[in-house]
């Protein structure tokens, strides 16, 4: 019989042990389809007062945002807002791209600072009562009336949720040169709507921008004299050259010294124009960092092949070399012991069937020439025949 205490203790533990787990799945959800935060993650969102997800082709909530979204090309929007402790909302917003290049064009147009090296994410920017920032093809939006510190908090956990993605800074954007350059003032775009939205207006005439160019702006301030350095990337070094070249003077702007002056440089598929008022010489420091070189890696065995040598032969050539020996060594033998294999057969058919149908006399005769038959030994000497007469 069990005591009422036992079975009053038992009672306890397994009413404890439910409360544990309730708590627990109720605050410990760290896999989540939606990348948004679990409940009771923050105690400053009190409830969700409405949540909006889309497929491909769906339109976010701003619709003045809505082209630039459809031109980076996004897969999926989800999109949630909080009321929280304050009174105020709070919206967080998800939005996978097609790729690592459209999340980061969009961080670079829809900010308010400067972009820093993340966490939250690979890069994010905060301001304006918001925090955006980038992970892999991940664009995550966090903005509302709240302490900047929740803000954060946030972010860092909506991008813990999305977990380790690929590097998001496009190439492109690593080869602006750093002499002058003003972080604050960086956008890469993917399209003209993109360009003609945020981008700076170039003094000459800009290229046709197809689906492949990438296009990045950065202002430039080299010892009082400021200008806009725009990078175009063309699929192919020959389209890089037929634009190059058919760049015709610009109309300028302003008088006398004044002037805004245009430069181009070429380098690679990339075409380097830089606009404002500078002088040729801080124009030329400007543009002569601006470098594109080709590399071929080799892989072929890159991670599998030992680079030793025995006697200054490598192992790989070594190798090869003695297997063939091996191989070799291997007919060798087995054709010996064929051979050897015939001939006791033969002389085994021999003892037990004379005349087996390999031993048969018409299958063995030689043929023997017999070439001084019928002819008088060397040593041998000639008789003659006829009668001798005696003078």
């Amino acid at each position: 019989m069990i005591s009422r205490a036992k079975l009053a203790t038992t009672s306890i533990l397994l009413f404890t042990g439910v409360l544990a787990i309730h708590r627990l799945s109720a605050q410990t959800q760290f896999v989540s389809n939606d990348y948004f935060p679990a409940d009771l993650e923050f105690k400053e969102l009190q409830k969700t007062r409405s949540e909006r997800t889309g497929a491909e082709g769906s339109i976010p909530v701003d619709a003045k945002e809505a082209p630039l979204f459809a031109e980076a090309g996004f897969l999926h929007y989800a999109n949630r807002t909080y009321d929280t402790d304050t009174g105020t909302e709070l919206t967080i917003e998800v939005l996978t791209a097609k790729d690592a290049k459209s999340a980061f064009s969009l961080l670079t147009l829809l900010r308010a600072s400067a972009i820093k090296p993340g966490p939250p994410g690979d890069s994010f920017a905060e301001g304006g009562e918001g925090l955006v920032f980038v992970r892999g093809a991940f664009w995550v939006r966090v903005h509302g009336k709240v302490a900047p510190d929740l803000l954060r908090r946030i972010a860092v956990s909506v991008s813990n949720r999305i977990g380790v993605r690929e590097k998001s800074t496009p190439s492109l954007v690593s080869r602006l040169p750093k002499e002058g350059l003003d972080a604050d003032s960086l956008r890469y775009f993917l399209g003209p709507i993109a360009l003609d939205s945020y981008g700076v207006s170039l003094l000459g005439s800009r290229p046709e921008i197809g689906q492949e160019m990438e296009i990045v702006q950065a202002h430039y301030n080299l010892r009082g004299q400021s200008g806009t350095l725009s990078l175009f990337s063309f699929p192919t070094t020959q389209a890089a050259e037929s634009y190059f070249e058919s760049m015709s003077p610009p109309n300028v702007r302003g008088a006398g010294s004044e002037a805004a002056k245009s430069y181009a440089r070429r380098v690679g598929p990339i075409v380097g124009i830089l606009e404002g008022r500078l002088d040729p010489a801080s124009a030329d420091e400007i543009l002569q960092s601006l470098k594109y070189s080709y590399s071929i890696r080799w892989i072929y065995d890159k991670n599998n092949r030992s680079t030793a040598t025995v006697w200054g032969v490598p192992v790989g050539i070594l190798g090869t070399v003695v297997r063939s020996l091996l191989l070799t060594a291997l007919l060798c033998g087995m054709s010996l012991l064929l051979g050897i294999g015939m001939a006791a057969f033969r002389v085994f058919l021999r003892g037990y069937a004379p005349n087996n149908f390999l031993d048969r006399p018409e299958r063995t005769e030689m043929i023997r020439l017999r070439l001084n038959e019928g002819s008088p030994p060397a040593n041998r000497p000639a008789t003659h025949s006829g009668t001798n007469s005696n003078p």
